[in-house]
Formats: C-alpha cells, sequence, structure tokens
C-alpha cells in the first residue's frame, strides 16, 4: 500500500539568463508625444564595463539564490528502520475496541463513512486532499464533555497533520473526524507541541519525547485520543495504550542533490557504513520523532538495545519542530544528513525542490 505512495519528483532547476546588446536609447524631453530619442554607439571599453556589470549581477543572483536555501535536495531510497505508526490512547480507555474496529474498516474496502486509508494517502500523494475547514480546538465552556471527540496533536508532520492556511489537514486529522463522526460527536482538535501529545492522552509526567528530557506536567486526562505520526514504542506504551496499527513507517537520508557520498550505498548497512564517515559534520532531525532517536542513539528499544547511533559521529544533531524545518537547513547547505519518515521526508523534499 505505502510503496505505491512513494512518488519522487526528481525536478531540475535552471537558471537562464539573456544578455542582449545594442544601442542606448536615451529619452529627453517632456509630455507624451514630444519626447525626442537619441541613440549613442557604445563605445568598446563602455560594452566591456556593460558585460561586467552584467556577470557581476548573475553572480549575484546566484549567490541570493544560494543564500536562499533554494538549491536541490534528493533522498536515498533505503529503508533504515522497520516501524509502525498508530493511535495512543488512555490506559484502560473504553474506546480501545471501537477505534480498532475503526481502523480495520479504514483498511477494508468499503472504508470508514466510505473512505479508505488507501485513498487518504492517495490523496495526499496526489495533491488532491483538502483540509478539514473549521474545527473546535477546545470544548466549549459549560459543554457536556461527552459529546465531544477531543484529538491532541502537532501539526507539523505533513502529510500526517498539518495546517492548511488557518486549518488542519493531513491523513490522521482525516481519520480524526471519521472516528468522531462515527461516534457520533463533536471533533475537537488540540495543536501542541509533539512532546505533550503523550502527556495530555496519559495525565500521566512523561519525557521521552522533550528535547531535553524534562518530563511534561500533565493537569489530568485532556484528550481522547493522540494522532500525531506515533511510532509504536516500548517506552512510550508504559504510558499509553497504542491502538493497532495503520501505518508501515521507515526511516530515509535526504542529502543534497550533489552529494555522492551515497550514490554507491545499496543496503541499510551500506548507508550506516557512509554515516559513520561523517566525521564533524552536522545532522538534523524533528524533535522526538524516530529520525533524531535513529541519529542520537536509542533507548526506547525501538532499533535494539545495541543501537548506539550516531552521537559519536556528528558535531551537532540539531532538533527541529518539523522535519520541513530540517528539510530548508539542508538546502541552505547548513546541515550534511536529514534523517526522517520516508513518506513525510518526501513531501518536505518534494516542496523545497518545487
Amino acid at each position: 500500500m505505502i510503496n505505491s505512495l512513494q512518488r519522487e519528483r526528481d525536478e531540475s532547476v535552471r537558471f537562464f539568463r539573456k544578455a542582449g546588446g545594442g544601442p542606448v536609447r536615451t529619452m529627453v524631453g517632456g509630455a507624451p508625444g514630444r519626447c525626442k530619442y537619441y541613440f549613442q554607439r557604445y563605445s568598446m571599453k563602455k560594452f566591456l564595463v556593460a558585460v561586467l556589470s552584467a556577470l557581476m549581477v548573475a553572480v549575484m543572483a546566484v549567490s541570493a539564490v544560494a543564500c536562499s536555501g533554494s538549491a536541490s535536495v534528493k533522498i536515498i531510497e533505503i529503508d533504515l528502520t522497520e516501524e509502525e505508526y498508530a493511535f495512543i490512547l488512555p490506559k484502560g480507555s473504553e474506546l480501545t475496541e471501537t477505534i480498532n474496529g475503526y481502523i480495520a474498516d479504514l483498511k477494508s474496502e468499503e472504508g470508514l463513512g466510505g473512505v479508505t486509508i488507501d485513498e487518504l494517502f492517495d490523496a495526499e500523494a496526489d495533491g488532491t486532499a483538502e483540509n478539514l475547514g473549521e474545527v473546535l480546538t477546545e470544548v466549549p465552556a459549560g459543554a457536556d464533555r461527552a459529546d465531544y471527540f477531543v484529538v491532541a496533536t502537532n501539526a507539523e508532520f505533513a502529510p500526517f497533520e498539518y495546517f492548511q492556511g488557518a486549518y488542519f489537514a493531513g491523513i490522521d486529522m482525516h481519520i480524526a473526524k471519521l472516528f468522531a463522526d462515527a461516534l457520533g460527536k463533536t471533533l475537537v482538535i488540540r495543536h501542541m507541541k509533539f512532546e505533550s501529545v503523550i502527556p495530555t492522552v496519559s495525565g500521566s509526567d512523561y519525557s521521552g519525547d522533550s528535547e531535553d528530557g524534562t518530563a511534561v506536567q500533565p493537569d489530568g486526562i485532556q484528550a481522547d485520543i493522540g494522532m500525531a505520526g506515533l511510532t509504536v514504542t516500548p517506552n512510550r506504551a508504559e504510558a499509553v495504550s497504542f491502538t493497532d496499527s495503520y501505518y508501515n513507517a521507515a526511516q530515509r537520508v535526504a542529502v543534497l542533490s550533489d552529494d555522492t557520498a551515497f550514490d554507491e550505498c545499496k543496503t541499510k548497512e551500506d548507508v550506516v557504513a557512509v554515516l559513520n564517515t561523517l566525521t564533524g559534520e552536522i545532522a538534523g532531525a524533528a524533535t522526538g520523532q524516530t529520525g533524531y532517536t535513529y541519529l542520537a542513539g536509542d533507548n526506547s528499544g525501538t532499533m535494539g538495545e545495541d543501537f548506539k547511533g550516531f552521537a559519536d559521529v556528528f558535531a551537532e544533531i540539531k532538533q527541529y519542530n518539523s522535519i520541513g524545518l530540517a528539510v530548508q537547513d539542508l538546502a541552505g547547505a547548513r546541515l550534511r544528513v536529514v534523517v526522517g519518515d520516508k513518506f513525510t521526508l518526501a513531501e518536505a523534499v518534494n516542496g523545497i525542490n518545487g
């Protein structure tokens, strides 16, 4: 299912500059219709000055492009991990069986509410997906909480959850709407930092996804479900209950298009070998996501107890609020590599490459 959605658009960016020569036309005079035009031929000296000036403008334009971070980016088409995405529920939630039934419906030919998960992924891949429009972000004061289906998310992980203008969009957000409709409840979506999603759902302290390891202090259970492209890990499972998985994920590496270091790689072991040669370089990934865990080292059990990561290789592993921001820095040559979910990484790279 997912392989059919990994559409990589390999586009080239070309810059054209048209240089022209000829006489200079100078306009003197006043009102329209009374202008006189005088023509003067360039001397060879003036011609050379003009050519040099044009070259300087061209160099400045190229420099501006480089500084704007518009260099093209490519993805190394080799999966580094095997993982599953699922939604999270409070421990002991009465919705667990119901939500798992809805996920099974989404995977079936009939779908949930007539919509299949394949159709949701296809719409994102084709660029035809729509946003949700107006959605509540809090339960109205004085309303009966039982009438609302409250979702905790971090809408910075396209194509799963993101903003289109002021509106929520993405695969998970459409699934949230389908869940709410099936439950007969009004949807409420609460956008927050990624590290706050699990504490908001669990109602307990959790530091596993925070940038500095500081536990997020919740004020009791504040959401019915968490939907934020969450990888199933043993550490997270101690705090919340995972639903059945709905997406088989994998991490991949992105580099600048002219970076040839990974060109001969055939397996994930080949990619790891190249990563281990990038001593002193800077890598990037999204905070709390598996790409960062892959780079920095794994203490969650996601990739096995013996996986050490590359913290001893890279001079710095920078964390970003979204994979898109990391790819922007990569395009600006401020990073050597970015690691992220293959589908989300493809969305970000396609956005950079146009």
